[in-house]
């Protein structure tokens, strides 16, 4: 996928202006790279960006700024591949059958790692989960990977 032209990116940028004073909050920065089609850790974007932004409101950032950020990060290998989640999981799937228990899984999204807030683990997990409480990881895996909108291209 060719990576969007300066006035897709500022548009983007815009998008999460919610001032309208032409400016991003500092803890926005990961939010619009990703919304921009880049997939940054968090830890990435504060490696880019030179400072962590804890709180809202604590520096608001220019598209001008904003914008060696993102080049930064899109020179940045990917994160992440198929081989490497499945393996991540698979050491929870004691019994081999290629499932895990959903509540363990959520457990990990919660608390390993770059850990994601309720809600985020919550989303993910929509309908994935069987009968048994249980979570194909290969399935979870796709659906991460695919994205939150797969259909697109």
């Amino acid at each position: 996928m060719p990576a969007p032209s300066q006035d897709v990116l500022k548009e983007i940028f815009n998008l999460y202006d919610e001032e309208l004073d032409g400016k991003i909050d500092g803890t926005q920065i990961g939010d619009v790279a990703r919304a921009a089609g880049l997939k940054p850790t968090q830890a990435m974007v504060v490696k880019a960006s030179g400072q962590e932004f804890k709180r809202k409101g604590e520096k608001r950032i220019t598209f001008e700024e904003w914008l060696p950020i993102y080049e930064q990060l899109s020179k940045e290998k990917e994160q992440g591949t198929y081989a490497d989640f499945f393996e991540g999981l698979k050491v929870f799937d004691k019994e081999e059958t290629g499932k895990i228990l959903a509540a363990e899984l959520r457990h990990i999204l919660l608390a390993l790692g770059e850990r994601l807030s309720a809600d985020e683990a919550d989303e993910l997990l929509k309908g994935v989960e069987d009968g048994e409480g249980m979570v194909k990881y290969e399935d979870f895996i796709k659906k991460v990977l695919a994205g939150p909108f797969p259909d697109q291209d």
